[in-house]
């Protein structure tokens, strides 16, 4: 508890650090970066170096600015082998992998080759029709933007998702093995009358797209978004071996003697993260594929086009998201897996992933185009999570206050 306690009280005290240089007597144009781009590294490079712990084996950050792009690393990838955590490294991304899923859906329905606003139900599994309440009125939009009321998995039950997983690490589970789960269970209100985040609409998306195109979410994936992108350091999980090649990740269990993990050990939950290959969590990639991803969709650089860019962040598909993480105290919305943050300075684009073991953040701040993509290999616990997203709010408020003249 020592720890987590000093180390978000030294991230408070950079932040107001950051702040205040940033706002100091120089005096600048809106727009115009006043610290230098050395000051900025030499700072960064100093944060990563203080986060690393007992808790954070392992840091990694891509920043790219209009005037060009600066990475960062430090600690160990893996503790075992002392293998360094450099630029290129790659972890799972949890829930950051969301914006593939929603871009490859956009980009089909582009295409024409399927469309966002049918009905999912002839795409859906015989077996699973009648086990699925609401299917009926289900569009792949509603299960992307979460407003098609779709039980999460993770909710059922006592921990029922984790122990399942960790019953059988060692074998490769998908889709179905997720929605067990959900089988049978009421939605939490009627499919497009309302917001609950749900990574079962992302599983239940993923099958659909699969059955409908009658190709693998991985090809699929790499075909319409990875190598357009020349997204070269991001692979799919259960697809590309190299998916596999990943940083170990760490959970150490200090509060809960009863817990489904080890007390008061580290324990690396690699094996049981890459063996489970979801559509709501489907990659694994480094810091900088997972910033240059999220500024493509928002910039519009090729394959993202208008229409495109509208069906995942324009105002008219946007939800009104509950219980998320804002950066900014604005006003919150959802797109096809993207958070849109609407604050009095501007708009604030970002999705974060976190699961046992790994925690990821991209961001794009859409009035500086400055984009951000960080990666650490633990997660899941606060000694973990909070330093890394204060890291991130030191961030996004560094190049805010630089910009804001």
């Amino acid at each position: 508890m020592g720890i987590k306690m000093v180390q978000v009280g030294m991230w408070l005290a950079m932040l107001v650090w950051f702040v205040s240089s940033c706002s100091g007597p120089q005096t600048a144009e809106p727009g115009e970066i006043t610290l230098s781009d050395s000051d900025v590294h030499r700072q960064v490079d100093l944060l990563l170096a203080d986060l690393v712990s007992d808790f954070i084996p392992g840091v990694s950050v891509y920043i790219e600015t209009p005037s060009g792009q600066y990475t960062a690393s430090a600690g160990y990838a893996d503790l075992q082998a002392l293998a360094p955590m450099i630029s290129q490294t790659r972890i799972p991304n949890g829930s950051a992998g969301k914006k593939l899923i929603g871009l490859l859906v956009a980009i089909l329905d582009d295409k024409q080759l399927l469309s966002l606003d049918e009905p999912v139900l002839p795409w859906v599994p015989n077996d699973l029709v009648t086990e699925l309440k609401g299917i009926e009125k289900m569009t792949l939009r509603q299960l992307l933007n979460h407003s098609a009321g779709v039980v999460e998995y993770n909710d059922v039950g006592e921990l029922d998702f984790i122990r399942a997983q960790l019953a059988d690490k060692a074998r490769r589970k998908g889709n179905r093995f997720a929605l067990q789960f959900v089988l049978g269970k009421p939605t939490y209100f009627e499919p497009g009358n309302g917001f609950a985040y749900s990574n079962s609409g992302y599983v239940l998306a993923g099958m659909v797209i699969e059955n409908k195109l009658k190709q693998p979410l991985g090809r699929l994936l790499h075909e319409h978004v990875l190598e357009p992108l020349d997204l070269t350091e991001t692979f799919v999980k259960g697809y590309d071996i190299a998916a596999d090649d990943v940083a170990s990740g760490y959970f150490f269990n200090m509060d809960e003697p009863d817990f489904v993990l080890p007390y008061r050990q580290r324990y690396d939950t690699k094996q049981l993260i890459v063996n489970t290959a979801l559509a709501d969590a489907p990659v694994a990639s480094s810091a900088r594929d997972m910033a240059k991803l999220l500024k493509a969709i928002v910039v519009k650089a090729q394959p993202v086009n208008e229409r495109i860019h509208r069906n995942m962040v324009g105002d008219k598909h946007l939800r009104a998201a509950r219980w998320l993480p804002s950066f900014m105290d604005g006003a919150l919305y959802y797109g096809l897996g993207v958070m849109v943050e609407k604050h009095e300075d501007g708009v604030l684009y970002h999705h974060g992933g976190n699961e046992f073991g790994y925690i990821t953040q991209s961001v794009y701040l859409a009035d500086q185009g400055v984009a951000i993509g960080l990666i650490a290999n633990c997660g899941a616990q606060d000694e973990c999570d909070e330093p890394v997203i204060a890291l991130t709010h030191t961030l996004i408020a560094l190049f805010a206050a630089n910009s804001s003249g």
